[in-house]
């Protein structure tokens, strides 16, 4: 299932707010981008909490690729840059 470009920009907020960090993977045959989106701090969030988020993450996840790989929003970038100064 393909998401929707704001959908998915709101669930990188939403991830990033709960302290997650996300980033780009290959995935050869994986989707239509051949990356993927890999998850950190997703197992310690409740079971209840993150498996939902885990679903969402999948049926938006070419969408969120695009939305990391994209450079060109500055509210995102300023996401991007928070914590690694």
């Amino acid at each position: 299932m393909n998401g929707h470009p704001c959908t998915a920009r709101a669930l990188y907020l939403e991830l990033r707010a709960l302290g997650l960090e996300l980033w780009v993977e290959d995935a050869p045959g994986g989707g239509p981008l051949d990356y993927g989106i890999a998850v950190g701090g997703l197992r310690s969030l409740p079971e209840a909490r993150a498996r939902p988020l885990a679903r969402r993450i999948r049926e938006n996840e070419d969408e969120l690729v695009r939305v990391l790989l994209d450079r060109r929003d500055p509210d995102l970038d300023a996401v991007r840059k928070e914590g690694h100064c």
